[in-house]
This record gives structure tokens, sequence and C-alpha cells, in this order.
């Protein structure tokens, strides 16, 4: 009886530590909120780290897209945070044409990427690009926090 005590014991204390998990460990990759947002490996962008980062897709053939990266882009230089900064990516094929919008506009091109693939691209596909153009915010742990934010709405989900 002293054993099985024991045993008993042991076992429930096994499945207890079994049980928990961080929350990270929980979280799946995804492109909904609550998911960890799918890795880009091109351009040395890492979405995980010490800043918020929201992510946003565009491309010269969507004016709504594109307009909202501009608009985007605008906001965050103006909210002058150091926790919060843009990834811009940018779905022409013609390397041309993404180049010229970025002088044109004034874009910051060290947060402007071109993915040349278009819809052939990875980020298109992990992304579901098909569907219409999109972005997303992100939290260091590389969460995402929400999709689809409109400028005025990123203060309000960082804190500021």
């Amino acid at each position: 009886m002293k054993h099985l005590k024991s045993i008993l014991f042991l076992s429930a204390l096994c499945l207890l530590m079994m049980g928990l998990k961080t929350n990270e460990t929980n979280l799946s990759k995804g492109i909904q909120p609550g998911n960890l947002a799918p890795e880009i490996n091109r351009y040395g962008i890492c979405l995980k780290g010490d800043k918020f980062t929201v992510l946003q897709f565009w491309a010269a053939y969507d004016a709504n897209s594109r307009m909202l990266n501009a608009q985007m882009h605008n906001v965050i230089a103006r909210m002058g945070t150091d926790d919060l900064r843009l990834v811009s990516v940018s779905m022409d094929e013609d390397e041309a044409v993404f180049e010229g919008i970025v002088k044109a506009e004034h874009l910051n091109p060290t947060t402007q990427f071109n993915d040349s693939r278009g819809k052939e691209s990875e980020i298109f596909k992990a992304y579901r690009l098909k569907s219409g153009f999109s972005n997303w915010l992100i939290d260091p742990k590389g969460v995402i926090i929400a999709k689809n934010v409109n400028p005025k709405q990123i203060s309000g989900y960082i804190g500021r």
C-alpha cells in the first residue's frame, strides 16, 4: 500500500509536469491573431525581436494596398517610437516599378522589400494573399496581434 501511494503520487506529478507548457509551445503557425506569424526567410527579416512589427503587403497594381502602405509608412514615421517598425513587402514582379514607387512616394527603402516572384512567391502563399493584400501587427515574440489594421488603430494595440 505504501508503494502504491508513492507510485500514484509520482504518476500524478509526471502528468502534471507533462501538462505544463509555455504559451509559445502551444502556439501554431498561421495567419490569424494568436498564431505565430510565418517567418519571412528572405531579406534578413526576422519577425521576432524587441519591437512590434507591422507586416504590410502591397503591389503597384493594387491601388488600395499601395495607398495603405504609404499611409502606414507615414504614420509609423510620425509616431517616432523605437518599439514599432514597418516591414513592407511588395509583390511586384518588375523591380523597376517597385523602385520607382518607393522613390516617388518617398518611402524609406530600408523598410521596403520586393519579392519579384509575385504570386509564385513562398511569402504570397504562406500569407494567403490570393484573396487580397493584407497587413498584420506582430508582437516582439512573433505572435500575430491583429490583422488588417489601419494606421489609426496601431497606437491602441501597442499602448501608445
